[in-house]
Order: structure tokens, then C-alpha cells, then sequence
């Protein structure tokens, strides 16, 4: 159900990040000194709480970019362009401005760019905790609207009465049970990846059918990652797009350095990664850097060759193009490979069918019964090498974890395996149980005396009679005994 919605605006860098965090009670936006780090809107859902301190109301806010009208360069015209439509959506705006700046002449062109619109509007003076007095410029007032709210975003004062002032402005409202917030569990996450300028908003774009990032041919465009929400059919989807990760040596901002964290901790929190390579400049050192951060996260990789209508074809294009790949990323031959067009949308479409298959394959798991027999059939084609004069002998197997797919090879070692044999059993257990597109985590265990072969059927816990097990305590065991040494006399 559609849920009210409530929009942030302000010109650069007067805290607009700070207080979306702040009232989602989360770290979605980034927040940097440097001004123009939001570039794309964030949406976030606020929970308002009851006196029962349970959640009562549930409202949307979304942070947009600063707004620069003098801007001439096509960045700051896209943010200014994104940030307005996300205010011609809102039900209430939030105009936020610097009390330690003081009154700009920004702040008034923006705020009679907001009357025609027709929408409630509440000023909000941001950073009071840097001003001498706690007393903001009298010059605000003047711009004339009735509603003024002097806050710290920072330090949450004046955050409870300004989201108050906006619940009684709403045209209508939604409690949680209206809102039909899902489960995230239920949500299936993939996240656009790669260097920069290969085309990851382009392709957010086509698959969402709107302009959910901004895009340009200026390198480094996105800063943020941008998440959305989504279904398809009968399943929730959470596409994330990420900023392009630069070599080290190129990333010397501080500001890109927090960029290319997000980027990583998106790989983490990603099912699937969708790896987006140039097709046009064909595959780089830094495309394999990016794709072993993917398969260190443990999220399953799909291969995306954007571009691809930009390439001159003949019979053995897209077979020789995929050679040189598979070759140059070696450890990505499990990952399957689709060549698309952002621009033309050509295959793009194709790309859900391939996200639930490896997604699939990335939650799977097999009982301990079948691993066994896999493994008493691997060692019978081929046997472990003998490492340091020693030849390991594999007693069972287990699956311990999924996301990626974690097996344990109990063995008379804890030296662990040669290299090439763990290859060679991760190859098989592809082969056989149809791991598809995910990484797979080998661990090699001594086994302990006494250590039984693990079923999948889980322990059952034994219920005691009463006093069962009970360890008496001092007085309990001296009256036994002085019981005891009673019936010895007798």
C-alpha cells in the first residue's frame, strides 16, 4: 500500500544525509563534509513511535541531492533535475538550511521555487550545536514560512518535535499493518559491480524502466550505493547499484574511498553480484580485482558484458570475446556469461531468469548422505595428495553452510589439502550438484577420537525425570551421608 511521503531538500551540504539517517535509524546515505556527495535520491522508511514505544505509523522519506540552479555541468543539472521530481512526489517538504552559514541567497531562490508546487513545506535550521547562543539567523524567518524548526540533525535535538510537526501535515497516514513491510529475508539482492563508467546506472535504469540513477559519461558519477525495492512476479528483489571501484593508486579522496567501501560491503550483503564488464575495452587488470572482491564477499557472480552494440560482429566474435574472458578471469569459470545493451536493452531482461538460477544454487543444500557417497566416489577416481610425507585419508563430509555453499572434510589431518585437489573436488561438486555461479568454501578438519559420522537428522534432546542430573549442593550431600552412616550403625 502506498505510504505518505516525505522529501528532504536543501542546497549542498547543510545536513540533509545526516537527518535521513538520523530519522530512518539507519546509515543508508553517506555523509562526507564534502559538499555534493548525494547525487541520487535515497529512500528510506520512518518508523514513528507510539507511547508504548512500539511503531504506530510508518511514512517514506527520501533524501535528495543538493540543489544548485547556477550549475552548468550535466552532474549538477541531473541532481537539481532528480531532486525536483522527487519533490513534485512529496506530500511534505522539509527545506533544510545552515545555521552556521547563516541566511543565503541559495536557500530564497529555493524556497520560491517550492511555493508554486503547492506541497506543505517546513524550514528546518540544521547545525544549531554550532551556533554561539543556540540562536539562529533572524534572517530565516523571513523567508517567509510559518513553520520553523531549529535542530541538530547531528545530535538529535529537535529531531522528535519536527517529525510531529510532520505526521500533522500528512494527507493521510499508514500503520505498519497497512504498509505491508515485508520480510527482508524474503528479499532476493543483487548488486550492479565494476570499475567506473562500464555502465551499472545505465543498466539500473533499463531494468527498472525509470531514471533510478543518475548517468553520464563523466567517470565516477555514482558516489552512493542506491538501493530499490521491487517486485517482479511474485518476488521482492532489491537491486543495488554501486559505485565503480578505481585502482588504488587512482583513489586518493577520501570521499572515493568511502564510495568504494559501500561498494564492498554491497557485495557482502548481495545474494548475487552482478559483474559488469566493457565490452568495448574488453576486460582489465582492474575488472579481475573487482570480481575477486565479489568472490572473497561470497556472493554469487553473474558475468554482464555491457555494450555489446557497440561491438563489430562477425560468426566468432561472441566465442572468442568469451575465451579471453574465461582466460583472464580464470577463477570466475563457474560464473555463466550473458553479453547485453544498456542502451538498446537488447538481452537485459534475460537477466532475472539468470539471478534465480545462480540464487538458487547459492542457497542450496544437500544432505550429508549424498556428500558422502560424492566423496567416497572422488577419492576412489582419484586420491588426495601425500603433503609433507603424509597421505590424508577423508573420512566423511557435511555441508555447514550456505551463501556461499561451506562443506568440512573431516580427515587424519589438519594440514588441509593440496591446492589442486580442492579445485578438483570444487569441480565435481559443481558437476554434481549443480553449483552454478557461486563460490564454494572447502574446510579440512582433524577428526577428534570418538567423533561419529554427522546425520541429517537433528539430535533430540532427551527430557529428564525430575531431579535427573541435578549436582546437590553441600547441605543435601551431607545429609545423605549423614544418612548413610545412620543406617550403617543400625
Amino acid at each position: 500500500m502506498k505510504l505518505p511521503r516525505v522529501a528532504i531538500c536543501g542546497r549542498p551540504n547543510v545536513g540533509k544525509s545526516t537527518l535521513f539517517n538520523r530519522l530512518t535509524r539507519s546509515r543508508a546515505a553517506l555523509v562526507h563534509d564534502l559538499p555534493g556527495m548525494t547525487r541520487d535520491r535515497s529512500f528510506g522508511q520512518v518508523a514513528c513511535l507510539g507511547e508504548d514505544g512500539e511503531p504506530e505509523e510508518i511514512l517514506e522519506l527520501v533524501d535528495t541531492g543538493g540543489l544548485d540552479f547556477e550549475g552548468d555541468d550535466v552532474i549538477t543539472q541531473g541532481i537539481t533535475r532528480l531532486a525536483l521530481e522527487a519533490l513534485q512526489e512529496a506530500h511534505v517538504v522539509l527545506l533544510m538550511v545552515d545555521a552556521h552559514d547563516g541566511w543565503n541567497p541559495v536557500d530564497a531562490e529555493i524556497a520560491e521555487r517550492l511555493r508554486p508546487l503547492g506541497k506543505p513545506v517546513l524550514l528546518v535550521v540544521n547545525k544549531i550545536d554550532g551556533v554561539k547562543g543556540g540562536s539562529p539567523d533572524g534572517a530565516f524567518y523571513e523567508l517567509g514560512f510559518d513553520s520553523v524548526h531549529i535542530i541538530s540533525a547531528n545530535h538529535g535535538d529537535g529531531v522528535p518535535d519536527l517529525l510531529e510537526a510532520v505526521r500533522a501535515l500528512l494527507p493521510f497516514h499508514r500503520t505498519p499493518e497497512e504498509a505491508e513491510i515485508h520480510d527482508p529475508s524474503e528479499e532476493l539482492r543483487f548488486a550492479f559491480i565494476g570499475r567506473p563508467n562500464v555502465g551499472k546506472s545505465s543498466l539500473t535504469n533499463r531494468l527498472l524502466g525509470y531514471e533510478r540513477s543518475l548517468v553520464s559519461e563523466v567517470a565516477g558519477t555514482t558516489r552512493d550505493t542506491v538501493d530499490t525495492v521491487f517486485h517482479q512476479g511474485e518476488r521482492v528483489y532489491r537491486l543495488i547499484d554501486t559505485a565503480g571501484i578505481r585502482r588504488k593508486g587512482k583513489t586518493t579522496e577520501g570521499a572515493e574511498k568511502l564510495s568504494i567501501l559501500k561498494a564492498k560491503q554491497a557485495m557482502a550483503r548481495a545474494d548475487v553480484s552482478l559483474m559488469v564488464l566493457d565490452a568495448v575495452e574488453g576486460v582489465t587488470h582492474q575488472d579481475a580485482v573487482v570480481a575477486g572482491y565479489a568472490e572473497e564477499a561470497g556472493a554469487a557472480v553473474v558475468l554482464v558484458v555491457n555494450k555489446w552494440d557497440l561491438v563489430p560482429k562477425d560468426t566468432w566474435t561472441a566465442l572468442s570475446f568469451e575465451e579471453k574472458l574465461r582466460h583472464d578471469l580464470g577463477f570466475l569459470r563457474h560464473a555463466p556469461l550473458i553479453f547485453v545493451s544498456a542502451l538498446t536493452g537488447q538481452r537485459v531482461s534475460k537477466l532475472f531468469a539468470m539471478i534465480g538460477q545462480v540464487a538458487e544454487a547459492h542457497a542450496r543444500r544437500v544432505p550429508t548422505g549424498r556428500l558422502n557417497q560424492f566423496l567416497r566416489e572422488s577419492v576412489a577416481a582419484m586420491s588426495p595428495h601425500a603433503t609433507e610425507g603424509k597421505t590424508p585419508k577423508l573420512y566423511f563430509m557435511t555441508q555447514v553452510g550456505v551463501r556461499p555453499p561451506t562443506f568440512v572434510i573431516k580427515a587424519n589431518t589438519d594440514r588441509g589439502l593440496h591446492f589442486s585437489y580442492i579445485r578438483y573436488l570444487e569441480n565435481r561438486l559443481r558437476v554434481q550438484f549443480g553449483f552454478q555461479g557461486t563460490p564454494i568454501r572447502i574446510s579440512v578438519q582433524k577428526k577428534q577420537r570418538g567423533e561419529d559420522q554427522p546425520t541429517d537428522k537433528a539430535p533430540v534432546r532427551r527430557i529428564l525425570d525430575v531431579g535427573e542430573g541435578l549436582r546437590p549442593g553441600r547441605r543435601t550431600r551431607q545429609a545423605g551421608e549423614g544418612r548413610s552412616r545412620g543406617r550403617a550403625r543400625r
